[in-house]
Formats: structure tokens, C-alpha cells, sequence
């Protein structure tokens, strides 16, 4: 059997420390070092249950750290672990890598982009899209409009080079001029990133984190580039939420 994360929380390495973001709560945990030992342990191992106690499915050299089930309880209980026991492995992993941080990921519009040009229908579409992002964030909250970003994922979509969503971010640019309330990063982000699933442009929002101090920012990335955004973020930050690709 194995254990999975729920499908509300996503969580990614900072350097050494793991973070947690519930979508349900939204919110945001760094994890404890011995609860973050024992994650690491169960989301890549098979185990099974003797005399009432897990232990792993293959031998090998791995020693379980003291009071492992007790842990797993904790964890279930935070709603970090899933209480169902799967016959799969959790499809995502967890990777550690070297991050070095961002000074500032504050989102600003950059200077001059009032001055292009975008269709006026592409301006209202924008416009829309950010209504859109507002009420199901206000009512529905942050996991629904996750789902409603993963629900986009269809086949024949294509790969556009990140040139082709300029017009789409001019357009957004402009509804958010007009639009009464601030745009933040998560909204900007979510709402580009309709606009371009609904033309079947393969494209993700994706949210970055970091500790000490902590910080999230949200983007869209499309072939492999953010999109109207500094390029390294993936690099400096740990992106903990990628989706719908």
C-alpha cells in the first residue's frame, strides 16, 4: 500500500525545509523537520501493516524513525496525509534542490504597457476573466479555481512561444487599469491563464515559495518561459503549484 498527500495540498522544498499549501484553508505551512522526514519517507516507499504497525513492503537498509505511526496519525490529522491507503504510488515527487530566493517578487505592470494595443472584445474578455477569478476565489475559494484551471486540460492543445501571448497580456493589462479592485499576482496570473487554455494554448499558472523571509508569488509559464514576469523565478523560488500540464 502506499500513502498519498491530499488533493488539496501541494508541497515543495525550500533548501532543506518543506512547505505545505492547503488549498481548502488557504493557506501556507512550513513543516516541521521530523514530520517533514517522515513525508519524505512515505511518499516514496511502498509499505504494509503488521501487527497493526507499517513497516516497509521491500527490505532494505532503511531504518523507520521512533514512533513512525504516531507520526503518521499527526499528519492525517494536520491533513497533510490522506487517511485512505492507495495501491499506487502518489504520482507526484518530491524533489530537494538549492533555491537562493527573491529580493522582491511584488507584480507590477511594467512601464509602456498601457501603450500597446489589444482588441477592444479581447479587453472585455479580460476584463470578464478577472470577474471570474474574483467571484470563484470570494465564494467557491482557492481550490475551485485550481479545479477550474486542472478542468482546461483537454487534448489538441498546442505549444505557443511565449511572443504569441503578448496581445493576451496587453488585453489583461488594460482590463486591470479599468477593473475597480487590485489586481494581485493569483488573480493576474489565473485569469491569463484562462484566457490562453480557452484558446487550447498549453500553458500553467504556477505558484513559487520561499522561507525567511516568506514569501509567494504566482505566474504563467508557456514553453517553458514565464510569461510578462522576471524569467528566473522558477529558478529562485520553489514552485509548489503547477497546473493544469
Amino acid at each position: 500500500m502506499y500513502f498519498h498527500v491530499p488533493e488539496n495540498v501541494y508541497l515543495t522544498y525550500f533548501n532543506d525545509q518543506l512547505i505545505a499549501l492547503d488549498l481548502l484553508k488557504n493557506q501556507y505551512a512550513i513543516v516541521s523537520e521530523r514530520l517533514s522526514e517522515i513525508i519524505w519517507i512515505v511518499v516514496r516507499n511502498e509499505f504494509e501493516s503488521v501487527n497493526g504497525k507499517y513497516v516497509f513492503s521491500k527490505k532494505g537498509n532503511i531504518h523507520l524513525p521512533d514512533n513512525f505511526d504516531e507520526a503518521i496519525e499527526a499528519l492525517r490529522g494536520e491533513n497533510l496525509l490522506s487517511k485512505k491507503h492507495y495501491d499506487y504510488p502518489w504520482a507526484k515527487h518530491l524533489k530537494k534542490k538549492a533555491s537562493g530566493g527573491a529580493d522582491n517578487v511584488d507584480w507590477r505592470m511594467a512601464a509602456g504597457d498601457l501603450d500597446r494595443k489589444a482588441p477592444v472584445l479581447m479587453v472585455v474578455e479580460a476584463f470578464f476573466s478577472l470577474i471570474k477569478v474574483y467571484f470563484i476565489l470570494r465564494i467557491f475559494g482557492f481550490f475551485s479555481l485550481i479545479k477550474g484551471i486542472k478542468k482546461k486540460k483537454k487534448d489538441n492543445f498546442v505549444k505557443k512561444d511565449t511572443q504569441e501571448f503578448k496581445v493576451l497580456v496587453t488585453a489583461l493589462n488594460r482590463a486591470c487599469f479599468y477593473f475597480p479592485i487590485k489586481t494581485k499576482c493569483l488573480e493576474w496570473a489565473s485569469a491569463l491563464a484562462f484566457m490562453g487554455l480557452k484558446r487550447k494554448w498549453e500553458c500553467n499558472m504556477e505558484i513559487g515559495v520561499q522561507t525567511f523571509p516568506f514569501k509567494a508569488h504566482a505566474w504563467v509559464k508557456a514553453n517553458k518561459e514565464v510569461i510578462a514576469d522576471n524569467k528566473n523565478l522558477p529558478k529562485m523560488l520553489s514552485v509548489i503549484l503547477s497546473e493544469p500540464f
